[in-house]
């Protein structure tokens, strides 16, 4: 028969071996409980340098964006694009390219000026206001290449936004020795204004 001081020691060795499994539970459910709470720092840390990247790349972006619209800005007010119609200088420049690409006598009219609509405004427009004038102009020709030489003329030193509507060429009715093509184009010279309202 065990003996009493046998049952104690027992007892005792019993409480000892359970306590010491509690204390190995409670220390797998505190490594347990701190490797989540770790785990989820760990992804709220990368979710914030994730959206911390995304507003930097935004910011980035529009910066860019800005910077180019200044550009544009600055290029259209350059070649004298924003403000009111230049007509004389455009005359004028009609009369001088006329004579550099030695063209025959050149028929020309401007329209009135109108509004553009904004789904065909040039995309130099952005937070400007588009008008235009179009040009009707009938010329004889040498050949094709004087067409697209004074073209190209135009376009580059208008103190506007050449852009060329619609052109044909076709034979002259009666050829003479030299002039043999006519051209007859539409051209829309477009000019640019702050639109009411808008950021500068």
């Amino acid at each position: 028969m065990m003996r009493l001081n046998d049952l104690r020691r027992a007892g005792a060795s019993a409480l000892l071996a359970l306590a010491m499994a509690l204390a190995g539970a409670a220390a797998v459910w505190a490594s347990t409980r701190l490797a989540g709470d770790v785990r989820q720092a760990h992804e709220r840390a990368l979710a914030a340098r994730t959206e911390a990247q995304r507003a930097l790349a935004g910011a980035r972006a529009e910066e860019a964006e800005i910077a180019a619209k200044i550009d544009r800005f600055r290029h259209l007010v350059e070649r004298g694009a924003v403000g009111t119609e230049q007509r004389l200088a455009w005359v004028e420049l009609i009369r001088d390219a006329r004579a550099r690409h030695h063209l025959g006598a050149v028929d020309y009219e401007f329209s009135p000026q109108r509004p553009l609509d904004p789904l065909i405004a040039p995309a130099d427009a952005d937070q400007l206001e588009a008008a235009g004038s179009t040009l009707r102009i009938r010329m004889p020709l040498l050949h094709e290449g004087q067409l697209i030489a004074l073209l190209d003329d135009l376009a580059f030193n208008a103190s506007a936004v050449v852009r060329v509507r619609e052109c044909s060429v076709t034979r002259a009715g009666v050829a003479s020795d030299a002039e043999q093509l006519v051209a007859d184009c539409l051209l829309d010279w477009i000019t640019f204004r702050p639109r009411q309202g808008a950021g500068s």
